[in-house]
């Protein structure tokens, strides 16, 4: 799931509460009962190659994996860009890796795979099994 996040008056991050948060996009993926989250700029595309920097944020409630609209609090609003599935390749505390899909605005199915490491997320094509681990 991913999710276009426009920040309300309260929208700042723990380690800078003066500054406010830009829109971004927040990458969701359901593990263990919550949404490990990441926020990257707004992207243009979902094509492979695009390379971004990206900020781990805390884990979210699965109840976003639904949900669309004002997150109250004057913390923003949410509306969602992909949903779809994912499928876990590899995770530790350096490293996550995911093959995702979803159906685009045509209704074609869509495939990347999803590399998180050292502050960038990158988009890649190909099965999970050409992922570099």
């Amino acid at each position: 799931m991913i999710l276009r996040h426009t920040p309300g008056s309260e929208g700042t991050r723990s380690q800078a509460p003066s500054e406010p948060v830009p829109t971004h996009y927040d990458w969701m993926f359901e593990v263990d009962g919550v949404l490990k989250t990441w926020a990257t700029e707004p992207l243009e595309t979902f094509q492979e190659g695009i390379s971004t920097k990206v900020e781990k944020l805390a884990d979210h409630r699965v109840h976003y994996l639904d949900f669309q609209g004002d997150i109250g609090g004057d913390r923003g609003e949410v509306r969602q860009v992909i949903t779809g599935h994912f499928r876990m390749v590899e995770i530790d505390t350096e490293l996550f890796v995911a093959e995702i899909t979803w159906r685009d605005a045509q209704g074609r199915m869509q495939s990347r795979i999803v590399e998180i490491a050292a502050g960038y997320l990158e988009l890649k094509s190909g099965s999970a099994s050409e992922a570099s681990p």
